[in-house]
């Protein structure tokens, strides 16, 4: 009973923690006071996600590994150095992902904080021991790219940490409001609505359509925008799907935007609950083929609990699938930096945990 009285006190904090503005933005997009995806996107009944988000909150033991995985630290030295004409990428947990080339470097969707959650007490825990870019003195970053506002992927937390070493956060529509808040310089704070790009010396960040939805309480939902993005930096081109649905512009990105050498690409949360905001680990490798994706970093999966399967269940549909068909992909551990195009890290460690 107690636990019942806890979920619908979070559930109280949950619908009622917003920070956004009442603000109009010039987008397609944006009508009757909320952004919209490019189809109808019916919810299921509100019921049926309580029943999800229960089990989320009060069950994730059962769907969580045994024990802590390990994320590697960054080696300072490797944060600091130039690549030179290659492109190496460092997954971080989660949607986090390191892109390096020469001397630039870009993060996506950093989360330093334990749970992702509005209440430090309860949420889904991170999985891995620690984040492997916390407390270390990587330099300066050139970019920090955010797909949208959802606890797990926009971080106060990290957010303050890096805010003085970035150099542009690169942002949805209406998503900027955060920043500031938490004190970013309004002139570091670019935002985008899709298909508009933000270019600098080397580099140039397009925001791309995705089928998802925002929100970080029960009364701002879709009142800023989410994106995917196509990176272009030293001659690479990497695709970072943030969260999506399956969606046919895919196609269109690759056909626009690609071929990709890197595609960082959502596999997991997917839930029959909410069946256009995740796709499934088949239906990534299919998006990773519309995009014409040289290799494919899988992310979103290994470090929370966000929907009611066990943690290894992403990964191991999405490796079946992509030797069924033909897709070339990496599994590095949290935190190992690869060279895109070099020796592909493909080991099965999470076959060490439980």
């Amino acid at each position: 009973m107690g636990k019942i009285f806890l979920a619908a006190a979070v559930i109280m904090v949950i619908m009622f923690a917003t920070h956004e503005k009442k603000v109009s933005y010039a987008s397609e997009h944006f009508r009757d006071g909320t952004f919209h995806n490019l189809v109808e996107t019916p919810n299921k009944s509100s019921g049926s996600k309580l029943g999800s988000i229960y089990r989320i909150l009060f069950e994730s033991g059962k769907y969580s590994p045994k024990e802590l995985i390990k994320a590697h630290k960054i080696n300072p030295l490797y944060a600091n150095m130039n690549t030179g004409d290659t492109l190496q990428a460092t997954w971080l947990g989660h949607a986090s992902v390191m892109l390096k080339q020469g001397d630039m470097k870009i993060i996506t969707d950093p989360v330093f904080s334990k749970r992702v959650s509005p209440l430090s007490f309860i949420g889904p825990e991170r999985y891995t021991d620690d984040n492997p870019i916390r407390g270390v003195n990587i330099g300066f970053v050139d970019a920090v790219i955010i797909s949208h506002n959802h606890y797990d992927h926009l971080d106060e937390r990290a957010i303050k940490s890096l805010k003085d070493r970035v150099g542009m956060f690169i942002v949805p529509l209406g998503v900027g409001q955060y920043l500031e808040k938490w004190g970013v310089d309004p002139l570091r704070i670019i935002e985008l609505d899709w298909y508009q790009s933000l270019s600098m010396p080397n580099m140039k960040i397009t925001a791309t359509p995705a089928l998802h939805r925002s929100g970080r309480s029960y009364f701002d939902t879709n009142k800023t925008f989410w994106a995917s993005y196509v990176i272009e930096m030293g001659g690479h081109k990497v695709f970072f799907s943030g969260d999506s649905g399956y969606m046919e512009q895919f196609r269109q990105i690759g056909h626009e935007y690609g071929p990709f050498e890197l595609s960082l690409v959502d596999i997991g949360a997917y839930n029959a609950k909410w069946p256009f905001s995740h796709m499934t680990p088949e239906e990534a490798v299919q998006a990773s083929k519309d995009l014409g994706s040289g290799t494919v970093l899988p992310i979103h999966w290994g470090t929370f609990t966000l929907s009611d399967f066990y943690w290894k269940e992403p990964i191991e549909r999405f490796t079946a699938e992509a030797h069924k068909r033909n897709l070339n992909y990496v599994t590095p551990e949290i935190g190992l930096p690869f060279t895109v195009g070099g020796i592909a890290p493909v080991e099965k460690w999470w076959d060490r945990y439980e």
